[in-house]
C-alpha cells in the first residue's frame, strides 16, 4: 500500500466521521468542536498530557501520517500500540515500532505487516518495499516467538523475500517459527538445510526439509540420517530430490516392516537391480508387479526380477494368501502382528487408504470397524480425541485427525495440554466412545 495513502480505518456510520468524530467521543464536549488534524489545535492535541486523549488521535481513521510518525514515539504505549495498528502510520514508523520495548506494539506491527505484505510485493514503490523489508527483518528477529511466526507465515509464499532473513527463521528452535519459513518458494543453500536437520528442535522440521524442492543429495542423507519415518517417506515421495543409489540402499534395508516407504520406494527413478530385487520379495504383489514392468529393469521375459515375481505370484496362488497381502485389512493384521502398526504408519495412509486406517484403527482400539468410522465421519474434536487415546496413540496423533481427517478449523480443534498429555479426562473420552457405539446398530 502507497505510504500515507488513505484507507479506511474503524469508522462507521454513525461514528461521527473521521478525527472529529473520533475526539468527539473520547473527550465529549471539549472535542464537539475540534479542528480537523490540519490545524494546530489537533496537534496540540497529540501533546495533550492525557494519554487517553492522544490515542484517540492516533486511533482517527483520517490522522495524517506526520502525526502519526510524531506519536510513534509517545511515551504511553496505549498510543503506540494505536500507532502500529493504523494503515497510514509511514514505514518509518513502523520499524521504529517494530523494535519497541512493548511486545504487543511489536505483535501489532507484526500483524498489520503480515496482512499486506503480499500485495506490498507486487505493486508498491521499491522505496517503500525495501523499508518493508527492514521492518520485516527486524520482526523476524524479535524475542517472541509469535511474531516471528506471523512472519514467517506471510512470507513464505514470496520468493523475493532475502534469502538470509527466511534461512534464520528456517533455523528457529521453535518449530512453529521454522514449519512455514522451510516453505519459502525462494532459495534454502542445502549446507544451510543440512544444519537444520541436524539441530531440528522437532521431527516435523526435518519433513519440512525433505519436502522443499530440488534438495541435494547432502540434504537427502541428513534427512535419513536423522531416523524419522514420517520425514524419509516425505523424502522418497519428492521427486525433485536428489538421492544417491547408496543412499536408497540403506534405505531399502529398513523398508520391510515400514509399508509407508514401499510404493515411493518402488516408484524412485533410478533403481539399482540389487535394490529392486530386494523390494520385490517384501513389498506387495501389486508394487512387485509393478516393478517387473518398469523398463528401466525387468520388463523383458528371463529377468531376475520377473523370475522373482512369478515365483511369488505362484507361491501366494498356492497357499490362497495372495488376497489377504493385497486387502487393508490383511495389511493392519500384518503390521498389527509385527508390532509396526505406529502412528507414523497410521498418518501416511490419510485421505489415501482410508479403509486402512479404520481397520488399523479397530484392531488397535479393538472398537468395531463401524464405530469407528462413525467417529471418523463425525468432525468430533472429542470423539476423534478418545479414539486416538483407545487406540494406544499420542495427543499429536489425535489432532492430526482433526486437521487432516476432519479438516476441523482451529478454533474447533483440541490441542495437548502441558506435556503433551490428553486434553480429556478418562471418564470423558470413554463417554464419548460410549455414545458413538449407541450410534452404530448392534451386530446380529
Amino acid at each position: 500500500m502507497p505510504q500515507g495513502s488513505g484507507v479506511p480505518g474503524n469508522g462507521g456510520p454513525g461514528s461521527g466521521g473521521g478525527i472529529r468524530g473520533a475526539l468527539s467521543r473520547l473527550l465529549g464536549r471539549r472535542a464537539a468542536a475540534a479542528p480537523t488534524l490540519a490545524d494546530d489545535r489537533a496537534k496540540q492535541l497529540a501533546r495533550d498530557p492525557d494519554p487517553a486523549v492522544r490515542a484517540g488521535v492516533a486511533q482517527a481513521p483520517d490522522a495524517p501520517p506526520e502525526l502519526l510518525y510524531f506519536l510513534a514515539r509517545d511515551p504511553s504505549p496505549a498510543v503506540r500500540l494505536a500507532v502500529a495498528a493504523h494503515l497510514r502510520t509511514p514505514r518509518q514508523a513502523d520499524l521504529l515500532l517494530a523494535l519497541d520495548d512493548d511486545p504487543a506494539v511489536r505483535r501489532q506491527v507484526a500483524l498489520k505487516i503480515a496482512d499486506q505484505v503480499e500485495s506490498l510485493s507486487r505493486d508498491d514503490t521499491a522505496q517503500l518495499w525495501t523499508l518493508t523489508l527492514s521492518v520485516l527483518e527486524a520482526l523476524a528477529r524479535d524475542d517472541l516467538s509469535q511474531v516471528r511466526q506471523l512472519i514467517a507465515e506471510s512470507a513464505r509464499g514470496i520468493a523475493k523475500m532475502p534469502e538470509r532473513m527466511m534461512t534464520a527463521l528456517g533455523r528457529d528452535q521453535i518449530a512453529e517459527v521454522a514449519l512455514p519459513a522451510l516453505g519459502f518458494t525462494g532459495r534454502i543453500a542445502d549446507d544451510d538445510l543440512v544444519e537444520i536437520v541436524a539441530h531440528a528442535p522437532d521431527p516435523r522440521v526435518v519433513g519440512a526439509v525433505a519436502r522443499r524442492p530440488a534438495i541435494g543429495a547432502r540434504v537427502s542423507d541428513a534427512v535419513v540420517e536423522s531416523g524419522d519415518t514420517m520425514a524419509i517417506t516425505i523424502l522418497l515421495e519428492n521427486a525433485s530430490a536428489e538421492i544417491t543409489p547408496q543412499t536408497i540402499d540403506r534405505i531399502v534395508e529398513q523398508a520391510p516392516p515400514i509399508e509407508a516407504w514401499h510404493e515411493p520406494l518402488v516408484k524412485r527413478p533410478n533403481l539399482s537391480e540389487a535394490a529392486a530385487m530386494k523390494l520385490a520379495g517384501f513389498v506387495t504383489q501389486k508394487l512387485a508387479k509393478f516393478l517387473q514392468n518398469r523398463p528401466d529393469l525387468g520388463a523383458r521375459p528371463g529377468s531376475p526380477i520377473t523370475i522373482l515375481v512369478q515365483q511369488r505370484q505362484a507361491a501366494a496362488q498356492a497357499t490362497g494368501t495372495a488376497a489377504a497381502d493385497e486387502s487393508p485389512l490383511g495389511r493392519a493384521r500384518r503390521h498389527y502382528a509385527a508390532g509396526t502398526l505406529g502412528e507414523d504408519v497410521v498418518t501416511q495412509a490419510f485421505g489415501t487408504d482410508m479403509d486402512f486406517v479404520i481397520a488399523a484403527l479397530s484392531l488397535r482400539s479393538r472398537l468395531p470397524p463401524a464405530v469407528v468410522n462413525k467417529i471418523l465421519l463425525s468432525h468430533s474434536a472429542k470423539g476423534l480425541t478418545a479414539l486416538a487415546w483407545k487406540a494406544g496413540y499420542t495427543m499429536r496423533f489425535a489432532f492430526q485427525m482433526q486437521m487432516l481427517i476432519a479438516h476441523l478449523p482451529p478454533k474447533a480443534r483440541l490441542s495437548a495440554v502441558a506435556g503433551g498429555l490428553f486434553p480429556l479426562s478418562v471418564e470423558e473420552m470413554e463417554w464419548q466412545l460410549d455414545f458413538f457405539r449407541t450410534l452404530v446398530p448392534a451386530e446380529p
